[in-house]
Protein backbone atom coordinates (compact mmCIF):
# COMPACT_ATOMS: atom_id res chain seq x y z
CA UNK A 1 0.00 0.00 0.00
CA UNK A 2 1.46 3.55 -0.84
CA UNK A 3 1.29 6.51 1.16
CA UNK A 4 -0.26 9.84 0.48
CA UNK A 5 1.94 12.78 -1.32
CA UNK A 6 2.39 14.33 1.90
CA UNK A 7 3.97 11.52 3.59
CA UNK A 8 6.05 11.54 0.98
CA UNK A 9 6.97 14.85 0.81
CA UNK A 10 7.57 14.44 4.56
CA UNK A 11 10.17 11.13 4.47
CA UNK A 12 12.04 13.54 2.20
CA UNK A 13 12.16 16.37 4.60
CA UNK A 14 13.50 14.21 7.71
CA UNK A 15 15.85 12.15 6.21
CA UNK A 16 18.63 11.53 8.70
CA UNK A 17 16.06 12.05 11.42
CA UNK A 18 13.79 9.37 12.94
CA UNK A 19 11.11 8.51 10.67
CA UNK A 20 7.47 8.97 12.02
CA UNK A 21 4.51 6.47 11.73
CA UNK A 22 2.15 7.71 8.32
CA UNK A 23 -1.17 8.58 9.96
CA UNK A 24 -3.83 5.80 9.82
CA UNK A 25 -6.34 5.64 7.14
CA UNK A 26 -9.66 5.97 7.76
CA UNK A 27 -12.12 3.21 8.18
CA UNK A 28 -14.65 2.51 5.66
CA UNK A 29 -17.84 4.12 5.65
CA UNK A 30 -19.51 0.81 6.69
CA UNK A 31 -17.22 0.00 9.93
CA UNK A 32 -17.12 3.94 10.66
CA UNK A 33 -20.51 4.35 10.94
CA UNK A 34 -21.14 1.29 13.02
CA UNK A 35 -18.43 2.17 15.37
CA UNK A 36 -20.05 6.09 15.63
CA UNK A 37 -23.15 3.73 17.10
CA UNK A 38 -21.47 2.51 19.42
CA UNK A 39 -20.88 -1.23 17.24
CA UNK A 40 -18.32 -3.59 17.04
CA UNK A 41 -17.00 -4.61 14.11
CA UNK A 42 -15.99 -8.05 15.24
CA UNK A 43 -19.98 -8.66 16.61
CA UNK A 44 -21.37 -6.90 13.64
CA UNK A 45 -19.06 -9.86 11.90
CA UNK A 46 -20.38 -12.22 14.14
CA UNK A 47 -24.14 -11.29 13.68
CA UNK A 48 -23.75 -11.93 9.78
CA UNK A 49 -22.16 -15.36 10.57
CA UNK A 50 -25.04 -16.04 13.30
CA UNK A 51 -27.53 -15.11 10.44
CA UNK A 52 -25.55 -16.74 7.57
CA UNK A 53 -25.52 -20.10 9.77
CA UNK A 54 -29.61 -19.49 10.37
CA UNK A 55 -30.23 -19.22 7.15
CA UNK A 56 -28.29 -21.94 5.87
CA UNK A 57 -29.82 -24.52 8.29
CA UNK A 58 -33.22 -23.55 7.39
CA UNK A 59 -32.89 -24.21 4.02
CA UNK A 60 -31.19 -27.62 4.92
CA UNK A 61 -34.43 -28.22 6.92
CA UNK A 62 -36.79 -27.30 3.51
CA UNK A 63 -34.25 -30.21 2.14
CA UNK A 64 -34.32 -32.83 3.81
CA UNK A 65 -38.19 -32.29 4.28
CA UNK A 66 -38.15 -32.86 0.42
CA UNK A 67 -35.75 -35.47 0.06
CA UNK A 68 -38.22 -38.19 1.97
CA UNK A 69 -40.45 -38.88 4.85
CA UNK A 70 -38.79 -38.04 8.29
CA UNK A 71 -38.65 -35.93 10.94
CA UNK A 72 -38.32 -32.50 9.01
CA UNK A 73 -41.04 -33.60 6.49
CA UNK A 74 -43.38 -34.41 9.40
CA UNK A 75 -42.58 -31.25 10.96
CA UNK A 76 -42.97 -29.07 7.81
CA UNK A 77 -46.03 -30.21 7.16
CA UNK A 78 -47.56 -29.88 11.10
CA UNK A 79 -46.76 -25.78 10.65
CA UNK A 80 -48.82 -26.18 7.08
CA UNK A 81 -51.79 -27.81 8.64
CA UNK A 82 -51.60 -26.07 11.67
CA UNK A 83 -51.45 -22.68 9.51
CA UNK A 84 -54.39 -24.11 7.62
CA UNK A 85 -56.10 -25.11 10.42
CA UNK A 86 -56.36 -21.90 12.47
CA UNK A 87 -57.29 -19.72 9.20
CA UNK A 88 -60.20 -22.13 8.95
CA UNK A 89 -61.03 -21.90 12.21
CA UNK A 90 -60.96 -18.24 12.11
CA UNK A 91 -63.72 -18.17 9.29
CA UNK A 92 -65.91 -20.29 10.82
CA UNK A 93 -65.92 -18.48 14.33
CA UNK A 94 -66.16 -15.36 12.49
CA UNK A 95 -69.12 -16.61 10.42
CA UNK A 96 -71.07 -17.76 13.58
CA UNK A 97 -69.79 -16.55 16.56
CA UNK A 98 -69.42 -13.03 17.84
CA UNK A 99 -65.86 -11.26 17.01
CA UNK A 100 -65.13 -11.64 20.93
CA UNK A 101 -64.03 -15.25 20.66
CA UNK A 102 -63.11 -15.71 17.74
CA UNK A 103 -59.56 -15.56 18.66
CA UNK A 104 -60.00 -18.28 20.82
CA UNK A 105 -60.73 -20.85 18.24
CA UNK A 106 -57.52 -19.54 16.16
CA UNK A 107 -55.93 -20.73 19.96
CA UNK A 108 -57.39 -24.01 20.15
CA UNK A 109 -56.77 -25.09 16.77
CA UNK A 110 -53.13 -24.48 17.24
CA UNK A 111 -53.37 -26.40 20.53
CA UNK A 112 -55.16 -28.83 19.12
CA UNK A 113 -52.20 -30.04 16.79
CA UNK A 114 -49.27 -31.55 18.28
CA UNK A 115 -46.87 -34.17 16.47
CA UNK A 116 -49.02 -37.50 16.54
CA UNK A 117 -52.39 -38.26 16.26
CA UNK A 118 -51.89 -40.00 19.59
CA UNK A 119 -50.96 -36.69 21.17
CA UNK A 120 -53.12 -34.83 19.60
CA UNK A 121 -55.96 -36.38 20.86
CA UNK A 122 -54.92 -37.11 24.42
CA UNK A 123 -53.91 -33.01 24.71
CA UNK A 124 -57.44 -31.95 23.59
CA UNK A 125 -59.20 -34.57 25.62
CA UNK A 126 -57.02 -32.82 28.99
CA UNK A 127 -57.72 -29.46 27.33
CA UNK A 128 -61.65 -30.10 27.62
CA UNK A 129 -61.00 -30.92 31.08
CA UNK A 130 -59.04 -28.16 31.65
CA UNK A 131 -61.70 -25.91 30.02
CA UNK A 132 -64.58 -27.74 31.86
CA UNK A 133 -62.90 -26.79 34.94
CA UNK A 134 -62.12 -23.41 33.82
CA UNK A 135 -65.57 -22.25 32.72
CA UNK A 136 -67.57 -24.17 35.49
CA UNK A 137 -65.32 -21.65 37.75
CA UNK A 138 -66.10 -18.38 35.80
CA UNK A 139 -69.93 -19.06 35.86
CA UNK A 140 -69.68 -19.53 39.47
CA UNK A 141 -68.49 -16.55 40.17
CA UNK A 142 -69.69 -14.58 37.57
CA UNK A 143 -73.41 -15.88 39.17
CA UNK A 144 -72.70 -15.11 42.61
CA UNK A 145 -69.81 -12.77 43.56
CA UNK A 146 -69.59 -10.20 40.50
CA UNK A 147 -66.32 -9.39 38.89
CA UNK A 148 -64.53 -7.72 41.40
CA UNK A 149 -60.28 -7.16 42.28
CA UNK A 150 -61.27 -9.97 44.79
CA UNK A 151 -62.91 -12.22 42.89
CA UNK A 152 -60.34 -12.00 40.08
CA UNK A 153 -57.92 -12.76 42.33
CA UNK A 154 -60.16 -15.86 44.71
CA UNK A 155 -60.72 -17.28 40.97
CA UNK A 156 -57.12 -16.97 40.09
CA UNK A 157 -56.18 -19.04 42.90
CA UNK A 158 -58.33 -21.50 42.99
CA UNK A 159 -57.83 -22.29 39.20
CA UNK A 160 -54.30 -22.32 39.78
CA UNK A 161 -55.21 -25.38 42.20
CA UNK A 162 -56.93 -26.86 39.85
CA UNK A 163 -54.18 -26.55 37.23
CA UNK A 164 -52.51 -29.01 39.78
CA UNK A 165 -54.15 -32.29 38.63
CA UNK A 166 -52.32 -34.75 37.43
CA UNK A 167 -54.98 -36.18 34.95
CA UNK A 168 -54.49 -32.66 32.87
CA UNK A 169 -51.27 -33.14 32.73
CA UNK A 170 -49.52 -30.27 30.29
CA UNK A 171 -52.85 -28.66 29.94
CA UNK A 172 -53.51 -28.22 33.51
CA UNK A 173 -52.07 -24.85 32.96
CA UNK A 174 -55.17 -23.92 30.78
CA UNK A 175 -57.32 -23.86 33.86
CA UNK A 176 -56.44 -20.36 34.61
CA UNK A 177 -56.31 -19.13 31.12
CA UNK A 178 -59.60 -19.82 30.27
CA UNK A 179 -61.32 -18.98 33.70
CA UNK A 180 -59.68 -15.82 33.51
CA UNK A 181 -60.80 -14.74 30.17
CA UNK A 182 -64.50 -16.02 30.60
CA UNK A 183 -64.24 -14.57 33.75
CA UNK A 184 -62.56 -11.11 33.54
CA UNK A 185 -63.30 -10.82 29.57
CA UNK A 186 -67.02 -11.87 29.82
CA UNK A 187 -68.11 -11.09 33.70
CA UNK A 188 -68.94 -14.95 33.97
CA UNK A 189 -71.79 -14.55 31.71
CA UNK A 190 -73.99 -18.13 30.19
CA UNK A 191 -73.71 -16.60 26.81
CA UNK A 192 -70.39 -15.77 27.19
CA UNK A 193 -69.16 -18.85 27.85
CA UNK A 194 -70.99 -20.73 25.76
CA UNK A 195 -69.63 -18.79 22.50
CA UNK A 196 -66.08 -19.32 24.13
CA UNK A 197 -66.85 -22.96 24.33
CA UNK A 198 -68.13 -23.51 20.97
CA UNK A 199 -65.36 -21.32 20.15
CA UNK A 200 -63.19 -23.87 21.51
CA UNK A 201 -65.00 -26.65 19.73
CA UNK A 202 -64.58 -24.93 16.23
CA UNK A 203 -60.94 -24.79 16.90
CA UNK A 204 -60.37 -28.16 18.01
CA UNK A 205 -62.46 -29.33 15.25
CA UNK A 206 -60.39 -27.81 12.77
CA UNK A 207 -57.34 -28.57 14.14
CA UNK A 208 -58.02 -32.60 14.64
CA UNK A 209 -59.75 -32.28 11.35
CA UNK A 210 -56.74 -31.33 9.33
CA UNK A 211 -54.39 -34.23 11.35
CA UNK A 212 -56.51 -36.99 10.39
CA UNK A 213 -56.98 -35.44 6.95
CA UNK A 214 -52.56 -35.45 5.97
CA UNK A 215 -51.86 -37.91 9.42
CA UNK A 216 -47.98 -37.77 9.62
CA UNK A 217 -46.51 -40.99 8.37
CA UNK A 218 -45.06 -44.15 11.01
CA UNK A 219 -41.61 -44.59 9.97
CA UNK A 220 -38.53 -45.74 11.58
CA UNK A 221 -35.72 -44.40 9.50
CA UNK A 222 -34.73 -41.35 12.32
CA UNK A 223 -34.96 -43.44 14.84
CA UNK A 224 -32.61 -46.48 13.45
CA UNK A 225 -30.26 -43.90 12.30
CA UNK A 226 -29.97 -42.10 15.62
CA UNK A 227 -29.51 -45.46 17.35
CA UNK A 228 -26.77 -47.07 14.69
CA UNK A 229 -25.11 -43.70 15.18
CA UNK A 230 -25.22 -44.29 18.72
CA UNK A 231 -23.76 -47.65 18.41
CA UNK A 232 -20.92 -46.69 16.38
CA UNK A 233 -19.65 -43.72 18.54
CA UNK A 234 -19.77 -46.40 21.58
CA UNK A 235 -17.31 -48.49 19.31
CA UNK A 236 -15.28 -45.85 18.67
CA UNK A 237 -15.03 -44.83 22.56
CA UNK A 238 -13.69 -48.50 23.05
CA UNK A 239 -11.09 -48.11 20.59
CA UNK A 240 -10.00 -45.19 22.48
CA UNK A 241 -10.01 -47.02 25.40
CA UNK A 242 -7.90 -49.25 24.00
CA UNK A 243 -4.71 -47.18 22.98
CA UNK A 244 -5.37 -45.69 26.79
CA UNK A 245 -5.00 -49.13 28.30
CA UNK A 246 -1.45 -49.45 26.34
CA UNK A 247 -0.13 -46.02 26.05
CA UNK A 248 -1.86 -43.24 26.94
CA UNK A 249 -1.87 -42.13 23.46
CA UNK A 250 -5.62 -41.89 22.97
CA UNK A 251 -7.52 -38.68 22.72
CA UNK A 252 -8.48 -38.27 25.84
CA UNK A 253 -6.66 -40.28 28.90
CA UNK A 254 -7.72 -38.71 32.22
CA UNK A 255 -10.52 -39.55 34.38
CA UNK A 256 -12.56 -36.83 34.66
CA UNK A 257 -12.45 -36.45 30.69
CA UNK A 258 -13.42 -40.22 30.11
CA UNK A 259 -16.38 -39.55 32.75
CA UNK A 260 -17.46 -36.37 30.62
CA UNK A 261 -17.57 -38.62 27.38
CA UNK A 262 -19.14 -41.78 29.52
CA UNK A 263 -21.68 -38.72 30.66
CA UNK A 264 -22.51 -37.42 27.07
CA UNK A 265 -22.96 -40.88 25.67
CA UNK A 266 -25.38 -41.35 28.14
CA UNK A 267 -27.29 -38.25 27.40
CA UNK A 268 -26.96 -38.69 23.07
CA UNK A 269 -28.38 -42.17 24.36
CA UNK A 270 -31.47 -40.28 26.55
CA UNK A 271 -32.10 -38.18 23.36
CA UNK A 272 -32.13 -41.36 21.03
CA UNK A 273 -34.74 -43.07 23.34
CA UNK A 274 -36.94 -40.01 23.40
CA UNK A 275 -36.65 -39.83 19.62
CA UNK A 276 -38.09 -43.48 19.79
CA UNK A 277 -40.58 -42.92 21.73
CA UNK A 278 -41.91 -40.14 19.48
CA UNK A 279 -41.60 -42.85 16.65
CA UNK A 280 -43.70 -45.72 18.77
CA UNK A 281 -46.34 -43.03 19.67
CA UNK A 282 -46.64 -41.87 16.09
CA UNK A 283 -47.66 -45.23 15.79
CA UNK A 284 -50.72 -45.19 17.51
CA UNK A 285 -54.12 -43.81 16.55
CA UNK A 286 -52.69 -43.11 13.20
CA UNK A 287 -54.82 -44.04 10.10
CA UNK A 288 -51.77 -44.63 8.36
CA UNK A 289 -49.95 -47.41 8.04
CA UNK A 290 -46.61 -47.88 9.37
CA UNK A 291 -43.39 -47.85 7.09
CA UNK A 292 -40.48 -50.13 7.54
CA UNK A 293 -41.54 -52.83 10.04
CA UNK A 294 -42.02 -50.56 13.04
CA UNK A 295 -43.46 -53.08 14.91
CA UNK A 296 -40.22 -54.96 14.89
CA UNK A 297 -37.72 -52.20 15.00
CA UNK A 298 -38.60 -49.89 17.55
CA UNK A 299 -38.52 -52.70 20.15
CA UNK A 300 -34.69 -53.63 18.93
CA UNK A 301 -34.05 -49.65 19.38
CA UNK A 302 -35.06 -49.45 22.79
CA UNK A 303 -32.84 -52.70 23.17
CA UNK A 304 -29.78 -51.54 21.73
CA UNK A 305 -30.30 -47.81 23.75
CA UNK A 306 -30.27 -50.22 26.93
CA UNK A 307 -27.79 -51.87 25.81
CA UNK A 308 -25.03 -49.01 25.37
CA UNK A 309 -26.49 -47.14 28.38
CA UNK A 310 -25.11 -50.25 30.53
CA UNK A 311 -21.97 -50.52 28.07
CA UNK A 312 -21.47 -46.55 29.34
CA UNK A 313 -21.34 -47.48 32.73
CA UNK A 314 -18.98 -50.11 32.52
CA UNK A 315 -16.52 -47.89 30.09
CA UNK A 316 -16.71 -45.68 32.91
CA UNK A 317 -15.71 -47.92 35.56
CA UNK A 318 -12.76 -49.32 33.24
CA UNK A 319 -11.45 -45.80 32.81
CA UNK A 320 -11.26 -45.29 36.55
CA UNK A 321 -9.51 -48.93 37.25
CA UNK A 322 -6.84 -47.85 34.15
CA UNK A 323 -4.41 -45.12 35.49
CA UNK A 324 -4.13 -47.83 38.88
CA UNK A 325 -3.28 -50.80 36.16
CA UNK A 326 -0.84 -48.57 34.79
CA UNK A 327 1.58 -48.25 38.04
CA UNK A 328 1.28 -51.93 38.97
CA UNK A 329 4.91 -53.36 38.38
CA UNK A 330 4.94 -55.72 34.96
CA UNK A 331 1.48 -53.88 33.40
CA UNK A 332 2.21 -53.18 30.00
CA UNK A 333 1.97 -56.72 28.75
CA UNK A 334 -0.93 -57.09 30.39
CA UNK A 335 -2.54 -53.95 29.32
CA UNK A 336 -1.54 -54.64 25.96
CA UNK A 337 -3.36 -57.37 25.83
CA UNK A 338 -6.69 -56.19 27.70
CA UNK A 339 -6.47 -53.67 24.92
CA UNK A 340 -6.94 -56.10 21.98
CA UNK A 341 -9.55 -57.40 24.60
CA UNK A 342 -11.88 -54.12 23.78
CA UNK A 343 -10.58 -53.63 20.29
CA UNK A 344 -12.63 -57.09 19.87
CA UNK A 345 -15.00 -56.41 21.40
CA UNK A 346 -15.57 -52.86 19.25
CA UNK A 347 -15.43 -54.89 16.38
CA UNK A 348 -18.09 -57.23 18.02
CA UNK A 349 -20.54 -54.14 18.29
CA UNK A 350 -19.79 -53.19 14.88
CA UNK A 351 -20.96 -56.63 13.73
CA UNK A 352 -23.63 -56.79 15.97
CA UNK A 353 -24.92 -53.48 13.24
CA UNK A 354 -27.66 -52.53 15.53
CA UNK A 355 -30.28 -52.16 15.65
CA UNK A 356 -31.64 -53.90 12.84
CA UNK A 357 -29.00 -57.30 13.52
CA UNK A 358 -25.94 -58.67 12.11
CA UNK A 359 -25.76 -59.47 8.25
CA UNK A 360 -23.31 -61.72 9.09
CA UNK A 361 -23.87 -63.91 11.96
CA UNK A 362 -20.72 -65.91 11.61
CA UNK A 363 -18.88 -63.24 11.71
CA UNK A 364 -20.53 -61.79 14.58
CA UNK A 365 -20.21 -64.84 16.36
CA UNK A 366 -16.31 -65.36 16.08
CA UNK A 367 -15.51 -62.00 17.57
CA UNK A 368 -17.82 -62.47 20.73
CA UNK A 369 -15.93 -65.95 20.89
CA UNK A 370 -12.60 -64.61 20.51
CA UNK A 371 -13.57 -61.72 23.16
CA UNK A 372 -14.29 -64.41 25.48
CA UNK A 373 -11.13 -66.50 25.07
CA UNK A 374 -9.46 -63.20 25.25
CA UNK A 375 -10.79 -62.85 28.73
CA UNK A 376 -9.80 -66.16 29.99
CA UNK A 377 -6.48 -66.24 28.65
CA UNK A 378 -6.12 -62.88 30.11
CA UNK A 379 -7.44 -64.17 33.51
CA UNK A 380 -5.22 -67.07 33.34
CA UNK A 381 -2.52 -64.61 32.76
CA UNK A 382 -3.10 -62.46 35.68
CA UNK A 383 -3.12 -65.20 38.14
CA UNK A 384 0.11 -66.84 36.79
CA UNK A 385 2.11 -63.84 36.97
CA UNK A 386 0.67 -63.43 40.49
CA UNK A 387 -0.91 -60.10 39.33
CA UNK A 388 -3.97 -61.47 41.54
CA UNK A 389 -2.37 -59.96 44.54
CA UNK A 390 -4.50 -58.51 46.72
CA UNK A 391 -2.92 -54.60 46.06
CA UNK A 392 -3.29 -56.09 42.48
CA UNK A 393 -6.24 -57.67 41.68
CA UNK A 394 -9.31 -55.61 42.54
CA UNK A 395 -7.53 -53.08 39.55
CA UNK A 396 -7.38 -55.43 37.13
CA UNK A 397 -10.52 -57.60 38.26
CA UNK A 398 -12.08 -54.61 37.51
CA UNK A 399 -11.06 -54.04 34.44
CA UNK A 400 -11.52 -57.65 33.41
CA UNK A 401 -15.20 -57.75 34.84
CA UNK A 402 -16.36 -54.82 32.91
CA UNK A 403 -14.99 -55.78 29.77
CA UNK A 404 -16.45 -59.10 29.90
CA UNK A 405 -19.98 -57.54 31.12
CA UNK A 406 -19.71 -55.78 28.06
CA UNK A 407 -19.34 -58.89 25.76
CA UNK A 408 -22.28 -59.94 27.69
CA UNK A 409 -24.20 -57.61 26.71
CA UNK A 410 -24.27 -57.94 23.14
CA UNK A 411 -24.59 -61.60 23.31
CA UNK A 412 -27.83 -60.98 24.65
CA UNK A 413 -28.57 -57.97 22.53
CA UNK A 414 -28.12 -60.34 19.82
CA UNK A 415 -30.12 -63.23 20.98
CA UNK A 416 -32.99 -60.97 21.43
CA UNK A 417 -32.97 -59.54 18.37
CA UNK A 418 -33.08 -62.96 16.62
CA UNK A 419 -35.90 -63.87 19.21
CA UNK A 420 -37.81 -60.40 17.45
CA UNK A 421 -36.81 -61.38 14.10
CA UNK A 422 -38.24 -64.82 14.25
CA UNK A 423 -41.10 -63.72 16.34
CA UNK A 424 -42.25 -61.47 13.32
Amino acid sequence: MTCCGGCASARRATVGRVPTLCPPSPPPPVVERALRRGGNPSRIGAARQWCRRQVQARWEFVRRAARGPGEARDALLLQAKGATAAAVAWWLAAWLLPPTVTAFATFTALLSLQSTVYRSLWDSVQYLGAMALGTVGAAAFGSTAGVHVWSVGVLAFIALLGARLDLLGRQGAQVPVVALFAFAGGGGEIDYIGHLVAAAAIGMGCGLAAHLAVAPSPHTDTARQLTADLATRTAHLLRDLAGTATDGTAEVDSEEDWAHRCEDLAARAARTRAAVDREEENTRLNPRPPWGHADGALPRCHDTIGMIERTATHIRSIARALPYARRAPDAMRILRAYAELLTVTAAALEYLDPPQGPEDADKLRARVEDAMRRYRDLTVAIRRDRHDAPGEWPVYGTALTEAVRIVEEIERTWARTEEMADAG
